[in-house]
């Protein structure tokens, strides 16, 4: 009997901590906002433990990211739109999906970025040190 409490809110939390990959925004519309748990940051959301600072580039810094992010052996882009870059990321050791969206403002200069994790309740920092990678490949 005990092992039925412990196993149904471990089941429960599971359910509940798995999303699917979001949504390519619409031209000019911000990237998805980061749901309830803490597996997320993203450069869009104005405060918060989530946000996260957007990467500062020129035109040519982002040609030449969206180039080191397509060389990456556990990166796969999914969707290239010129100023919008969607991958899918699998991590090291456990393999699991994540999704790293890219958006170019090419007039401000500046690269919003939401960095999320489709399985668990928490990333332990696992996606705003992916975004911090990516700032130091510019």
């Amino acid at each position: 009997m005990r092992a039925y409490r412990l196993t149904y809110p471990l089941i429960a939390i599971c359910v509940l901590g798995c999303t699917s990959a979001p949504q390519k925004p619409a031209n000019g519309d911000a990237l998805p906002e980061c749901g309830i748990f803490s597996n997320c940051v993203n450069s869009e959301l104005s405060a918060g433990g989530k946000t996260i600072a957007p990467l500062e580039a020129t035109e040519q810094q982002w040609i030449e990211l969206k180039q080191w992010i397509a060389s990456q052996e556990d990166w796969t882009i999914t969707t290239d739109a010129g100023d919008f870059v969607q991958a899918v990321v699998k991590t090291p050791l456990m393999r699991f999906r994540d999704d790293v969206q890219l958006r170019f403002e090419k007039d401000t200069g500046v690269i919003h970025v939401r960095s999320s994790s489709r399985l668990g309740i928490s990333d332990m920092g696992t996606n705003r040190r992916r975004v911090e990678m990516l700032r130091s490949q510019l």
